[in-house]
């Protein structure tokens, strides 16, 4: 009798011993997805806190780029990146001097060297910046010409 009753406990602290490693796990892991998300997010939103110039707004167009190709999102019949709602990001320039905004493909196709050379001095600040309802990593930033 004392022995089915040690065996009986045995493999119910066994299955709980289980269970709290695979809880433990997975915590782990969401923790360290939430750091990973984060961390990926400074990476654009260093560049909302403040002005930017032309030059620095090229920089972060070709990593918005750069990224888009790593995560192979796919792109349109006008050769623009399609979001995703998972990790496509998507930049737009609102130039108030010709009063157009232009989607950060239009500038990277184009030459990014015109970009900075007619624009380089020309302070920019992001008026808005959207996340990713499924991810939380950033899905959009609108920056606009500061006149």
């Amino acid at each position: 009798m004392k022995k089915s009753l040690l065996i009986i406990l045995l493999i119910v602290l066994m299955s709980v011993c289980i269970i709290i490693c695979l809880i433990y796990g997975k915590l782990n892991k969401n923790k360290e997805r939430n750091k990973e998300i984060i961390n990926y997010n400074l990476e654009y939103e260093q560049y909302t806190k403040k002005q930017i110039t032309g030059t620095e707004l090229a920089t972060l167009i070709g990593k918005a780029v750069k990224q888009n190709e790593k995560n192979r999102i796919k792109k349109d019949e006008n050769n623009h990146y399609i979001e995703n709602n998972e990790n496509s990001i998507k930049i737009y320039l609102k130039m108030l001097t010709i009063e157009n905004t232009y989607a950060m493909e239009e500038i990277y196709n184009n030459q990014v060297s015109e970009f900075v050379k007619n624009f380089n001095n020309i302070m920019f600040m992001c008026i808005n910046i959207e996340y990713h309802k499924e991810t939380g990593k950033i899905a959009k930033l609108v920056f606009e010409e500061q006149i």
